[in-house]
């Protein structure tokens, strides 16, 4: 029995560590010759704090300490600006954000960006990443627990130019109103395979900086 209990032991401990990653990336597209250590300051524009109805309000904080944290620790410095602050957001109309089906919301994000063009270049932003919920919405068989499910896009350019140098979607899986430690573990699975991508060269310790 022994050669079986000890098979039983490593199925549950890969269906617990498949349980924990929380997050997958997909990179779609990388400028050829691209380096990361060329970015000094980033600006971030983060638009998830329109699906906080989902997400819950400490996600946000959570999400926005966790990638300073990774980006800090590289010597990158940076700025951010949530939707929700733009001139854009605060004229984003309120029929728009109660829409609850997780799809179908026109964000202008092209505006929110031209905007604040003056803040970027007083900034001296070397390079911007736009952070977007593409799709969220409750999974079927979490949906009573109220597990919800995101699509993220990440899309990363030089402040000079438009076209993407680094871009690509993470699929999330979290609950609004997990414990602190829980929250901290999903944020993290979600910052560092983000992070893994930017930095493909770098022996990633683990999930922390």
């Amino acid at each position: 029995m022994r050669p079986f209990k000890l098979f039983c032991l490593v199925l549950l401990s890969l269906w617990i560590s498949a349980c924990s990653h929380r997050s997958t990336f997909t990179e779609e597209s990388r400028t050829t010759g691209f380096d990361s250590r060329e970015i000094t300051t980033l600006y971030i524009y983060s638009l998830l704090d329109v699906r906080r109805d989902f997400t819950g309000e400490a996600f946000l904080k959570v999400f926005q300490h966790t990638l300073d944290a990774r980006l800090s620790s590289r010597g990158m410095r940076t700025e951010w600006l949530w939707f929700e602050d733009s001139p854009v957001g605060q004229n984003f109309s309120a029929i728009e954000k109660s829409d609850k089906d997780g799809n179908g919301k026109l964000i202008p994000v092209s505006l929110m960006l031209l905007l604040n063009q003056n803040k970027e270049k007083s900034a001296e932003a070397t390079h911007r990443l736009v952070v977007f919920p593409k799709t969220v919405g409750l999974t079927g068989i979490h949906q009573a627990e109220e597990e919800y499910y995101a699509s993220l896009t990440w899309t990363l350019s030089r402040a000079a130019e438009t076209q993407p140098v680094l871009k690509g979607t993470s699929q999330f899986y979290s609950r609004p109103h997990r414990a602190s430690s829980d929250l901290q573990d999903d944020v993290d699975s979600l910052v560092d395979d983000f992070i893994q991508a930017l930095y493909p060269n770098e022996i990633q310790p683990g999930s922390n900086p």
